[in-house]
């Protein structure tokens, strides 16, 4: 993208913000102000005319800043543009200097693409010097939820691990985004749990056995309490180490790596406690609807069933 431009000083009063404003929140307004009062503006604004005055095409965070310290005039480059080819020169400029955050970025594209109409995915892709894999991506991420979009905002949860949720239903989508954010789940374990839901979920729809989300959580219920255990047997032969060593120092190290484990075993339980809160009422049965559900579905080699007793444990 290369227009022919004049540079000039133009008065603050006779600019206006672009209306097609590429940032919800303009922000360090007054770092911005502070340095443009010590240093001046490094780098002038572009701007094209518009009727009797002219409009921000590029700059509206430095034209902001000017006018907050009540400058009389700003450095202008000054282009005659089109409203596509000025929407342009804006998505450039702030993609190069990453001021947008995802939702942002994938409102703009759809703005470009579908609100304008002005070009496809592709096209789009090409303007911006972008793949058209990055293009579709961050248009993927107004599917979801205000709730999701705001932990992606925060950076709670990242845009990789937000786009392995999409295959789900928009309430498990939400109900595995909050639990990955509060327990730090990486990408691959997000997608991992996702395919198994796809997975269990297919073999419901062929009359096979009905493997829920709800009971991936209890499998994963199910290996975090062998893994507890585990843990407990192995801290159990530790003291017998400890016991063993006459070495005060060897001993003071062996303590600490005691203590590690020991948070590890508590970390594990909270995180047990909170998959069986994520149980539905309808998934606690008594042991006869126990028996009678076990009579009626079909054994599967790779697996079985456990589920949730009233005496509080699974079986």
């Amino acid at each position: 993208m290369s227009y022919v431009g004049v540079i000039e000083s133009i008065y603050v009063n006779k600019i206006r913000p672009s209306p097609n404003q590429l940032r919800m929140k303009l922000e360090n307004l007054d770092e911005l102000a502070d340095s443009i009062q010590k240093h001046g503006l490094l780098q002038p604004i572009v701007v094209r005319p518009k009727g009797h005055l002219f409009e921000v095409v590029a700059g509206n965070r430095r034209f902001a800043a000017v006018r907050s310290i009540k400058l009389r005039k700003i450095g202008c480059h000054i282009i005659d543009m089109t409203d596509k080819a000025a929407f342009e020169i804006s998505m450039v400029e702030n993609l190069q200097q990453n001021t947008l955050n995802p939702i942002e970025i994938a409102t703009v594209f759809k703005k470009y693409s579908e609100d304008f109409g002005w070009g496809g995915v592709s096209h789009l892709a090409s303007r911006i010097g972008k793949s058209q894999e990055f293009v579709t991506k961050r248009l993927h991420l107004l599917k979801f939820s205000k709730k999701i979009q705001k932990e992606i905002i925060r950076r709670r949860i990242s845009v990789s691990t937000a786009l392995e949720l999409l295959p789900l239903d928009p309430k498990k989508i939400e109900t595995l985004a909050d639990f990955a954010i509060e327990n730090k789940l990486t990408k691959i374990e997000v997608r991992e749990m996702v395919k198994k839901n796809r997975k269990y979920k297919s073999r419901k729809n062929e009359n096979q056995n009905n493997f829920t989300y709800e009971k991936q959580v209890h499998f994963l219920q199910k290996s975090l309490t062998k893994s507890i255990s585990a843990l407990k047997v192995n801290l159990l032969n530790f003291d017998d180490v400890i016991d063993d060593t006459n070495d005060w120092i060897l001993k003071e190290i062996l303590m600490q790596y005691r203590q590690i484990i020991h948070g590890d075993i508590d970390t594990f339980m909270r995180l047990r406690k909170k998959l069986v809160d994520k149980m539905p009422r309808d998934y606690f049965l008594t042991k006869e609807e126990h028996s009678k559900k076990l009579t009626e579905s079909k054994k599967d080699d790779n697996s079985y069933i456990h589920f949730w007793q009233p005496d509080g444990v699974w079986r």
